[in-house]
């Protein structure tokens, strides 16, 4: 495990290149979030908005698996100069587009079951909390109301004026439900672990990637969980962290290179332990049986 983690940390800081199509989509991605604010005030424009969002969706995340994948194979070869190894690095780029025509109808595909898997999911987190957290009392829900009413919460328009606003049963409250949706969040992230990888190595139809995914997530269950519980408390850590950051703007600017970076290691690390654990494994039984 440490090798693995080791060895995603060296690909990671030699392809840092991986960084400059994830940080373009997600400003892209903000910058039209926020135009569709203003501008999306009817339901075909609603429609046109969700239609282009999961194109976008499809384009990058064909193009930047395919990136990924290729970036694991390039850290097989051996290089004599590290001038041949920052030419191999950057031709990488010239992949994006066979990533596109191989996996963009995949990934709308993985978008839309994604959505589905979302449908799914809320009512039962819902039916699940109703049955185990609760709700408020009517006294609370008065209070409640009243505090989301409150023109001055309404004026500071931030989250940390209307938590001070909040009794400390409400907030408990809120706590657990924010909890329980972290737990089932988690679970569902595990569960579709190795849906991508799948994907971009062996199966190219969204569904049945799907289900061979979650196959050999369970057959190798140990590891597959340790890797994940691993990469959720570094998360956990930064994203923490994170929180304190925004006080002070370098720090800010310094914490988000860092969340990037974390992104590319994140997607590395899964990457290569399913390259090991299901492709270089399946190669070595083939060349036994030869």
């Amino acid at each position: 495990m440490k090798k693995l983690f080791k060895d995603a940390l060296k690909i990671t800081n030699y392809n840092l290149i991986l960084t400059i199509p994830l940080i373009i989509f997600i400003k892209v991605l903000d910058l039209y979030s926020l135009y569709s604010k203003y501008t999306v005030d009817s339901i075909p424009k609603f429609i046109l908005a969700s239609i282009t969002i999961l194109f976008m969706f499809g384009v990058f995340c064909s193009a930047w698996f395919y990136m990924v994948e290729r970036a694991i194979s390039l850290s097989k070869k051996v290089f004599v100069l590290d001038e041949d190894r920052a030419k191999a690095t950057l031709n990488l780029f010239k992949t994006l587009p066979d990533g596109v025509g191989k996996f963009f109808l995949s990934f709308v595909g993985v978008y839309v079951i994604f959505f589905f898997i979302q449908m799914i999911a809320t009512p039962l987190v819902y039916i699940l909390g109703a049955n185990i957290i609760g709700s408020l009392d009517d006294a609370s829900m008065m209070s409640l109301q009243k505090t989301v009413m409150d023109p001055a919460v309404s004026a500071n328009q931030g989250m940390a004026s209307f938590i001070d606003k909040l009794t400390p049963e409400q907030i408990i409250f809120f706590g657990k439900w924010s909890l329980l949706f972290m737990v089932v969040t988690s679970i569902i992230m595990y569960l579709l672990m190795l849906w991508i990888p799948e994907i971009i190595y062996k199966t190219q139809n969204p569904l049945v990637a799907l289900w061979r995914s979650l196959i050999k997530l369970f057959k190798d269950f140990f590891t597959s969980f340790r890797l994940y519980i691993s990469l959720w408390l570094m998360g956990f850590g930064l994203l923490f962290i994170n929180t304190f950051a925004v006080i002070n703007p370098l720090a800010y600017i310094i914490m988000s290179i860092v969340l990037f970076y974390f992104s590319v290691y994140f997607v590395v690390l899964i990457f290569l332990y399913y390259d090991r654990k299901f492709i270089d494994t399946e190669t070595s039984a083939h060349d036994e049986k030869k």
